[in-house]
């Protein structure tokens, strides 16, 4: 083989070589960002106190407050999420992963005799609008 075709040859392999590399490592997966297992989880009805923290998530969420009565999810005494129990409105930090305590929150609601916070049968969804 001439040197110059084997030098061409050697940097074009090299060259493939570190694109895989630069893929593999891009291409990682990564853990998912969940709320860590240890972390101390309370839900409670909401207080007047925790408006300020509400209309926080409201504003990162862009959406606006709304009214009534309302459960919050706390992690480590910091206001992560909510639902309200008479629409079924649910707002969460967009930031933090809500996930489980939007779930723990629907559950909560349920138990209470709380509407589901969303109905998927458009007629439902129709007599759902209707009633109020």
């Amino acid at each position: 083989m001439n040197p110059l075709n084997a030098y061409l040859a050697y940097e074009i392999m090299s060259d493939h070589a570190a694109r895989a590399e630069r893929h593999r490592r891009a291409r990682r997966p990564r853990a998912p960002s969940r709320v860590p297992r240890d972390v101390a989880v309370t839900i409670r009805r909401a207080l007047a106190e925790d408006r300020s923290a509400l209309e926080r998530i409201a504003q990162l969420e862009g959406r606006r407050l709304p009214s009534g009565a309302a459960l919050v999810a706390e992690v480590d005494g910091r206001v992560m999420a909510a639902r309200w129990l008479d629409g079924g409105a649910t707002l969460s930090d967009p930031f933090q992963p809500t996930a489980e305590l939007t779930a723990l929150l629907d559950a909560r609601a349920r138990h209470l005799g709380a509407r589901p916070s969303f109905v998927t049968h458009p007629v439902r969804r129709l007599a759902a609008v209707l009633r109020h």
